[in-house]
């Protein structure tokens, strides 16, 4: 297969899909810590997302 610029940017956009979710549930628990809240389901809710997004 020839590796060409479209190639790459379906590669870039495929890779920025799938990390958005483990980006909001980052944010999302950077906060809750930040305000001394433990939460304890974080891993669960990316997985979940991430199952979302690949399906």
């Amino acid at each position: 297969m020839i590796i060409d610029i479209n190639f790459i940017g379906l590669i870039i956009a495929s890779i920025m899909a799938s990390a958005v979710p483990l980006i909001l549930a980052s944010c999302g628990e950077l906060i809750t810590e930040r305000s001394g809240v433990l939460n304890l389901g974080v891993e669960g809710m990316m997985i979940i997302g991430l199952f979302q997004v690949s399906h």
